[in-house]
């Protein structure tokens, strides 16, 4: 993905390793400025006060190039009580209300993995009612993890289907089923979440072209792509 932003510290240009997520400065309270590189806007400030090998942390969150920009505590989740046996505690945000129309978007949600002789498996587990729209407007729901026992395998993932929450309508792809994506998948995050806690967050994605399983919007083909935000 295109970076689009840059920073400044106390007004002057600084260094920002975004590969690495770091950013050196001299220590004393100084203010960072973050700016769109299209047109020079500010789109983020804060004041820090730098402390000398304390490795402060801080989450800049942008989910799309256009959105607002804010911070986030990279520890939010730190405190939040582990979900109960068998079961997953998820946080939805939804950013792509351009693909999705609904006043009122709830997820019917799935467990899909592969059987000891390699069959598909997807079985429902669970809706998430009333998607928000931003991260700090949703709240945690508890959903059973699906997982059978013994676990699978060869890994397991989640799946989201998208239902009007006033109709009960699914939403449409291209094919004129109902739309679906790969949510996510709590083994393939590192280091692995053990309190089975996550917070997503969803956005429009363009697509490489003409298919069934995409959404269709103006002569371009869009999916809605789920990201990990925190995991614990």
């Amino acid at each position: 993905m295109r970076i689009l932003l840059a920073a400044r510290y106390n007004g002057h240009p600084v260094e920002w390793d975004i590969l690495a997520k770091k950013i050196k400065v001299v220590t004393g309270e100084g203010k960072f400025e973050f700016y769109d590189t299209r047109n020079g806007k500010v789109v983020a400030e804060k004041v820090v006060d730098v402390k000398a090998g304390a490795k402060q942390k801080f989450t800049l969150f942008q989910p799309t190039m256009d959105a607002p920009v804010s911070f986030i505590d990279p520890d939010a989740q730190k405190n939040e009580p582990p979900a109960p046996a068998g079961q997953i505690k998820v946080k939805v945000a939804n950013y792509a209300q351009d693909l999705v129309p609904f006043k009122k978007l709830d997820l019917r949600v799935y467990i899909s993995y592969f059987d000891a002789d390699f069959n598909e498996v997807m079985t429902e587990v669970g809706m998430i009612k009333d998607v928000q729209d931003a991260v700090d407007k949703a709240a945690y729901q508890l959903l059973p993890n699906g997982l059978p026992n013994p676990a699978p395998e060869y890994g397991y993932q989640y799946v989201f289907a998208f239902l009007d929450g006033e109709t009960g309508e699914p939403l449409r792809n291209h094919g004129g089923t109902g739309y679906s994506n790969l949510a996510f998948s709590p083994q393939g995050i590192d280091p692995l979440p053990l309190n089975n806690v996550f917070t997503l967050y969803m956005v429009s994605n363009k697509t490489w072209g003409e298919a069934p399983p995409f959404i269709k919007k103006g002569e371009d083909f869009y999916e809605v792509l789920t990201t990990v935000l925190f995991a614990n």
